[in-house]
C-alpha cells in the first residue's frame, strides 16, 4: 500500500492547559476540581456528550462543584510541592524509590464490555475539561483527524486490548479518556497508588470500556441501510449500541436508520422505534446528494439481496437477480465517491460491491471484481493475510477472543464477489474459497484509502501521500437474514467468530486513517 504520513489521531493546539481550582491548595485540605461550575454534571464514573445528538464539546461540568468527581491528589508524592492551577502533570511522583512507576494497566472493551477492541487511545488529560470538541459528521478531510489533546502520559491498546500508562499521577477520582476516532469515553479512576501498579477491573461501573450511549460518551453520526439478507442491525446491538440510540434520519440517535430492500422487492427491516428513511426506490436521502452524506461520520449498508442498480444488469446482480427495483442511481454512486473523497466512512457488504465495481473510474481500480454471486458459501479455515502489518494484528486479535480455527477463521454465508486486490491502493484482510468455482485467493475482506491515490504531502515533507476517508467491503454477511424491524426484533447474544472478526474491523473503521503496514502510532503532544 502507499504510506500514510499522517499518525493515528492528529493533535492540535490547545488555547489553555492549566486546571481551574475551585477550592484549597494542595498542601492542605487538597481538594481540586478539574472543570468549571456546571448545574449539568453527573455524578458518576462517566460524562456524556449533549443530549442534542449534534456534536459534543467533551465534558463540561467534569470534576466540578456541581456534582462531578473531583480528582485529590494523594497523600504521598509531590502534592505538597504542587501550587494552585497546578497542571495534573504535577502529581507525577518522578522519585519513586528503586526507579519503580505509578502505573495505572488494564483492558478496553467493545460498548457490550464484552471483547477487547485494539489500538485505542488510552489517557489520562492534563485538564479534562479542555477536551477538543468531536463534532459530528464529516465534509472535509481534516474531520478524520480527531484530536485527543493535551495529555500526562498515553499508551496505545495492543492486539490483545491491553494498556499500560507510565507515569500517573497520585491521587483518587482520577480522570481517564479512552478515545478511538469519534468514539470516546472518559472514566473517574476511584484511586491510583503512589508508585505502584494499579489494574482497572475487567468488569464492572469501572470497567474501561467505550460509550453504549451519548449519556456515556461521544460516538460518530452513523446511518444504517437495512436489507433483506444481512443483519447489520442487530449486530450492532451485540457491539454494545444501546437500542435508544437507533432513530428515525437526523432524529438525534447515533445511528439513523434507513430502510432498504429485500428479496423480491419486499422492504427490508424498519425502525421499531419510528419512521426510518424511505431507500426503497430512486429517491434514497441518504446517497441523494454529498451533502447528504456528510451528516455522517459511517454508513453501513446492509446486502439487500441484489445490487439494485440499473448498471449491474448485465452481470445478473441487479433488476434481473431477485426481481426487485432499483435505488441504487449513477449520481448517488457519485456522491458517495466524493464523500468518501473527503474523509467519510462505508462500511459494505455482499451485493453493495455496485458502489466500487460500478462506480467512478478509480474505485473500480481497487479490486477485480467478479460480479454477482449467492452469499450461501461457507469458507473452511479462511486464511488470513498477515503480509501486512494490520493483518498480523487482527490475527493476534482473533486468537485473543477464541475466534481462531487453526491459523484461520471459518465463515458462513460467505459470496464470492472479488478475486485479486491491487496491492498499490487496497489492503486484503481475509482470502480464501467459498465452495465449488471459487477461488483459494479470492477476497472476503478488503479495505482501501480514500482518494485513490492519495493527496500531496504538506509543505516540508519529502515523500508519501495523505489519505482522508476509507472504504471497505466485505463478503461477509452479518448474522444472516433479518428477523424483523429493529432494534425491537433484535435478540440478545453472543458473537460468533465471523461477527467478532466483523466488529474488530468495524472498529479499525471508525478509528483514523493509518498505514496498514506500520503499527498503529501514539499521537504528539500538542506543540507549545
Amino acid at each position: 500500500m502507499a504510506r500514510i504520513r499522517r499518525p493515528l489521531v492528529a493533535i492540535f493546539a490547545l488555547a489553555a492547559t492549566a486546571l481551574l481550582w475551585m477550592s484549597g491548595g494542595c498542601g492542605s485540605n487538597k481538594d481540586s476540581t478539574l472543570g468549571g461550575d456546571d448545574s449539568n454534571a453527573q455524578d458518576a464514573s462517566t460524562i456524556g456528550d449533549d443530549a442534542g445528538g449534534g456534536s459534543s464539546s467533551g465534558v463540561p461540568g467534569f470534576g466540578s462543584s456541581g456534582g462531578g468527581p473531583i480528582f485529590t491528589p494523594g497523600d504521598a508524592g509531590p502534592a505538597s510541592n504542587c501550587p494552585p492551577g497546578s497542571p495534573l502533570s504535577c502529581y507525577v511522583n518522578m522519585n519513586c524509590a528503586g526507579g519503580a512507576q505509578t502505573t495505572l494497566s488494564g483492558k478496553v472493551y467493545d460498548p457490550a464490555g464484552k471483547n477487547p477492541i485494539a489500538n485505542v487511545v488510552v489517557f489520562v488529560p492534563n485538564d479534562v475539561t479542555m477536551l477538543p470538541r468531536i463534532t459530528a459528521g464529516t465534509n472535509t478531510c481534516s474531520t478524520c483527524d480527531t484530536p485527543v489533546g493535551n495529555y500526562v502520559t498515553a499508551a496505545l491498546t495492543d492486539s490483545t486490548g491491553t494498556f499500560t500508562l507510565k507515569g500517573v499521577p497520585t491521587g483518587t477520582n482520577l480522570p481517564l479518556v479512552i478515545q478511538i476516532g469519534k468514539w470516546r469515553r472518559i472514566l473517574s479512576v476511584p484511586s491510583v497508588a503512589d508508585c505502584k501498579t494499579t489494574t482497572l477491573p475487567s468488569t464492572g461501573a469501572n470497567q474501561a470500556r467505550l460509550p453504549k450511549n451519548q449519556q456515556e460518551g461521544d460516538m460518530p453520526q452513523m446511518a444504517l441501510l437495512t436489507g433483506g439478507l444481512d443483519d447489520l442491525g442487530c449486530f450492532l446491538t451485540k457491539v454494545g449500541l444501546d437500542p435508544k440510540e437507533y432513530s428515525a434520519p437526523h432524529g438525534g440517535g447515533r445511528l439513523d436508520v434507513y430502510q432498504g430492500l429485500g428479496l423480491l422487492g419486499a422492504p427490508g427491516p424498519g425502525l421499531s422505534s419510528g419512521a426510518a428513511g424511505n431507500c426503497q426506490n430512486t429517491s434514497c436521502p441518504l446517497w441523494a446528494s454529498k451533502a447528504s452524506l456528510e451528516s455522517y461520520d459511517i454508513v453501513f449498508l446492509a446486502c439487500e439481496g441484489a445490487t439494485d442498480d440499473p448498471d449491474d444488469e448485465g452481470d445478473g446482480g441487479g433488476l434481473n437477480f431477485g426481481g426487485g427495483g432499483a435505488n441504487v442511481t449513477k449520481a448517488g454512486k457519485q456522491a458517495m465517491h466524493d464523500w468518501l473523497d473527503e474523509g467519510g466512512k462505508v462500511f459494505a457488504t455482499h451485493f453493495h460491491y455496485t458502489w466500487f465495481k460500478n462506480g467512478p473510474p478509480d474505485f473500480q481500480s481497487v479490486a477485480t471484481w467478479l460480479g454477482s454471486s449467492v452469499g450461501s458459501g461457507t469458507c473452511t479455515n479462511c486464511s488470513l493475510d498477515t503480509t501486512l502489518q494490520s493483518g498480523k494484528n487482527f490475527q493476534t486479535w482473533l486468537q485473543s477472543v477464541g475466534a481462531l480455527s487453526g491459523t484461520g477463521i471459518t465463515l458462513n454465508g460467505v459470496a464470492d464477489s472479488v478475486s485479486a486486490v491491487n496491492t498499490a491502493t487496497t489492503a486484503r484482510w481475509i482470502y480464501g474459497s467459498s465452495g465449488p468455482g471459487t477461488g483459494a485467493m479470492d477476497t472476503k475482506y478488503l479495505s482501501f484509502e480514500t482518494p485513490i491515490g492519495g493527496l500531496p504531502v504538506d509543505a516540508g515533507e519529502s515523500s508519501g501521500k495523505e489519505y482522508c476517508g476509507k472504504a471497505v467491503f466485505t463478503d461477509l454477511h452479518a448474522g444472516g437474514a433479518p428477523s424483523g424491524d429493529i432494534p425491537g426484533q433484535c435478540k440478545s447474544a453472543d458473537l460468533t467468530a465471523q461477527e467478532k472478526a466483523l466488529e474488530y474491523l468495524i472498529f479499525d473503521l471508525a478509528s483514523c486513517v493509518s498505514d496498514e503496514s506500520q503499527p498503529p502510532k501514539l499521537p504528539p503532544q500538542p506543540p507549545k
